[in-house]
């Protein structure tokens, strides 16, 4: 965001994520980025319908340019001095009215689609971890089987039945897996640990072989070559990123639905996300999900949110 930016949204009273041109209607551009505010399918602790806004509030004044891992060492540990979403623009929000689940993501697989068809990549601003549901249907009808990168507390892979629903935010990576969406053996899973009420959901993933991770594997340096080659198989085909907040520890992002002790920092979050961008080809659609702005630690956890969507975008 250069000056132009701040001051236009200081003058309008709009703030788009990272200062980013609006532009509600698809049209041909490199990527958009796409609020989804609905909150429907969440158990416990909502408010992630308000997350787009806290999310872009939280870019004001943030430069578009990640800050390089390393500036010391020599030549080989620098990292090039890139931009993120040039030539991007905010799309705001997908219209996903509050009660009707349906509904909500057909509007995501819309609008998503109308964008995919411009050749614009995506990254969707939550808002419920569900409505990935919606953005993964849209890409992997243009794409085919996605590779997927998800990053969580939760596996995601659990059935809707005990809650009286067909699908809610912790049954659609099943829903994506059952649905062909997703290639499960270029899938990855990092940050796992909330505990669970069966082993059914970890059975399942692993029957189809998705890689889970746990933080506790991710500290065991004698994996850390097998981690690299699970992110590595994601990006041999179109892939998708898919980011909930609650993968961070509380300390750094407590508002989220379901906060779960133990979990990756910032820093290490950080680190799983670089090696996407040694993929031969860019992701396709992305997102930052799960952040519930109404509950206490808001203002910390929408920078962590937004922190790492940027270091998304580059």
């Amino acid at each position: 965001m250069n000056a132009d930016h701040l001051l236009e949204g200081l003058r309008t009273g709009l703030v788009s994520f990272l200062g980013l041109p609006l532009a509600l209607e698809p049209r041909p551009v490199p990527g958009v980025v796409l609020g989804a505010p609905y909150d429907g399918g969440v158990l416990n602790r909502a408010g992630a319908r308000l997350g787009p806004w806290a999310l872009r509030q939280a870019t004001m004044g943030l430069g578009r340019m990640p800050m390089p891992q390393r500036l010391q060492g020599g030549e080989e540990h620098q990292e090039p001095l890139g931009v993120a979403a040039v030539d991007w623009v905010d799309g705001g929000n997908i219209p996903t009215r509050p009660f009707h689940m349906t509904e909500a993501l057909d509007a995501v697989e819309g609008l998503t689609s109308a964008w995919i068809a411009t050749g614009a990549r995506t990254l969707m601003l939550g808002g419920d971890h569900l409505l990935t549901l919606g953005a993964l249907r849209a890409h992997a009808r243009t794409h085919g089987p996605l590779g997927l990168l998800h990053l969580d507390a939760h596996p995601d892979a659990g059935r809707g039945e005990l809650w009286g629903t067909d699908h809610h935010h912790g049954t659609w990576l099943r829903d994506a897996l059952e649905e062909g969406l997703v290639d499960p053996k270029r899938t990855v899973q990092v940050g796992l640990r909330a505990p669970r009420f069966e082993s059914d959901e970890l059975a399942f993933l692993a029957d189809r072989g998705v890689r889970m991770w746990t933080p506790g594997d991710l500290l065991d340096p004698r994996l850390a070559s097998q981690l690299l080659g699970d992110l590595a198989r994601v990006g041999q085909g179109p892939a998708y990123v898919s980011v909930d907040l609650d993968v961070l520890d509380p300390v750094h992002a407590p508002a989220v639905a379901e906060p779960v002790p133990g979990g990756l920092s910032v820093r290490e979050a950080i680190a799983i996300l670089r090696p996407i961008h040694r993929w031969e080809r860019p992701w396709v659609g992305a997102d930052v999900m799960e952040l519930a702005p109404t509950l206490p630690g808001a203002d910390e956890s929408a920078r962590a949110g937004a922190h790492l969507a940027l270091h998304l975008l580059g």
